[in-house]
């Protein structure tokens, strides 16, 4: 989830340095996308999401569950089959949270936890879930909610055997963690421990800092980066958009991409996705994604920009049509 704004043109260009696009508007356009941080909740229906996916060509949406609950997905799997990226674990750890606090998502024997489990043991069985996701565990600065901010372990027992699951199915966690350095050496912990599960980190932790993030995908090769909530339309307001430029939160733009996230993207072509985040209702998709085409997958190469848009997310959440 993201929350905060973004800055004007001018703030922005006056922090960021850009690069200029590169690939064809048509080119561009014409790409199939899987959006992996595509929230649904009574805002947009399940056909109004095929109808949007059509119109944007998006190929695959979902990767993480709904912002809040209740609310159930599965009308959302039954209309769109294996187009709808469903996951498990968003609506029950904020519920954990919103009841028992941060050491409640750490805890192994929370009632709520132990049946998680035992519905993603169903659930992958049956094939009806590709992954856990978006499991909030640190948004300290990246909401401004005071009520919805937590910093939990990312290495606790309770993930652990989230992991454990994961692993025995093939599945991917989706986090939202921060760059403080507990989280990430948590982070790197729980990634060592279990190589073959894909770490997704939800909008690349809303760093700024690209040598951290070259760092971690350099020495685990299960970490990966959506780009969601990196855009400038996703932040609206003067104070959100003065903050997020104050974070480094902006990437790219309706044109413009950051100089040094190409670089850190290009360097890690096979490990980047991108995504929407339409957390509430506000979220102007169509917005959003015209930045992720015009401004992000533009300026990347035409090699690149394909394995962003699309095929790194359908090899590593194993999508089918």
């Amino acid at each position: 989830m993201r929350f905060f704004s973004l800055s004007t043109l001018s703030l922005i260009s006056a922090s960021l340095l850009f690069s200029a696009p590169a690939n064809s508007t048509a080119a561009i356009d014409s790409l199939e996308l899987v959006d992996v941080h595509r929230h649904v909740h009574n805002w947009v229906s399940p056909t109004k999401l095929e109808t949007e996916m059509r119109e944007l060509n998006i190929g695959w949406s979902g990767g993480v569950g709904a912002p809040y609950g209740p609310f159930s997905t599965q009308p959302y799997s039954d209309l769109l089959k294996q187009r709808y990226i469903a996951t498990i674990g968003q609506v029950t750890m904020s519920d954990i949270y919103k009841y028992r606090g941060a050491k409640g998502l750490e805890d192994p024997e929370v009632s709520e936890h132990r049946q998680m489990l035992v519905e993603a043991e169903r659930l992958f069985e049956s094939g009806s879930i590709k992954g856990f996701g978006e499991l909030i565990l640190n948004n300290e600065h990246s909401n401004p909610n005071p009520s919805f901010r937590r910093k939990a372990r990312i290495d606790s027992e309770a993930m652990v055997n989230i992991f454990r699951v994961a692993d025995k199915w093939g599945a991917f966690v989706h986090i939202h963690a921060e760059d403080d350095p507990e989280s990430v050496a948590q982070l790197k912990a729980i990634a060592t421990n279990f190589p073959a599960v894909p770490i997704i980190l939800a909008h690349c932790l809303f760093t700024a800092d690209t040598l951290l993030i070259d760092t971690m995908l350099s020495e685990h090769s299960n970490f990966y980066c959506e780009m969601s909530a990196r855009n400038e339309s996703m932040f609206s307001g003067f104070f959100a958009k003065k903050k997020a430029a104050e974070y480094g939160w902006i990437v790219y733009d309706d044109q413009s991409l950051d100089a040094k996230w190409k670089e850190l993207i290009e360097r890690h072509k096979t490990r980047f996705m991108i995504g929407t985040d339409t957390f509430n209702r506000s979220v102007d998709v169509r917005k959003t994604i015209h930045q992720i085409r015009r401004g992000l997958l533009a300026n990347l190469s035409p090699e690149t920009a394909v394995l962003v848009a699309s095929e790194n997310a359908i090899r590593v959440m194993k999508l089918e049509k």
